[in-house]
């Protein structure tokens, strides 16, 4: 009875295939009785689809492998029914990294998960750039401590934490990215 199955499955396999890669349509016979394929070339092109992206847009090479980055304590604050935690992040490594991610966890005194949070930059966080990041996840009255892990697109992160760092360069709060103007110093009169 076993044997009967395997036969049958396969047989219907190899039946299916051949539909799939066109045995069992019927189609014009040249030659030697093999079928003919009308064979069409791509209807996209690549060329005006470059020529539609904004001119600001730029391709980069990201690192790939381990990747570091600085960053001051954060800061966890109570804002409403949330906590809002606030990171300034400086990528040291050699080279941008893609798919920056932070992780937060937030645990009670037995060490058991109890809420979290996570974001994810859209654009590479390029060499020395300094950003701000802002998480918030629900509050729960049992937190009493909280772990971040880091990571990118080619890898795992190895993170520092620095006592100072130059001003960010861009904000990043609720998946929206601003970019910072620097203030402008007074001239004494």
């Amino acid at each position: 009875m076993r044997r009967l199955n395997v036969a049958l499955i396969g047989f219907l396999a190899v039946g299916v295939a051949a539909m799939g890669c066109g045995g069992g349509a019927a189609e014009a016979e040249g030659e030697e009785g093999a079928p003919v394929v009308e064979m069409s070339a791509p209807t996209t092109q690549l060329r005006p689809l470059l020529d539609q992206v904004e001119t600001d847009t730029r391709l980069v090479a990201v690192l790939r492998g381990p990747g570091q980055i600085g960053y001051l304590p954060p800061r966890s604050t109570r804002q409403g029914g949330d906590i809002v935690t606030t990171f300034t992040i400086q990528n040291t490594s050699t080279g941008p990294l893609a798919g920056f991610k932070v992780n937060e966890f937030w645990y009670d005194d037995n060490g058991d998960t109890l809420t979290g949070g996570q974001y994810r930059m859209k654009r590479p966080l390029f060499t020395d750039e300094v950003v701000q990041v802002t998480l918030r996840v629900p509050r729960n009255s049992r937190a009493t401590r909280s772990n971040y892990e880091f990571s990118h697109q080619g890898g795992a992160v190895e993170a520092t934490e620095f006592e100072e760092m130059a001003e960010p360069t861009a904000i990043v709060e609720d998946g929206v990215l601003t970019e910072v103007v620097p203030e402008e110093e007074e001239e004494a009169p």
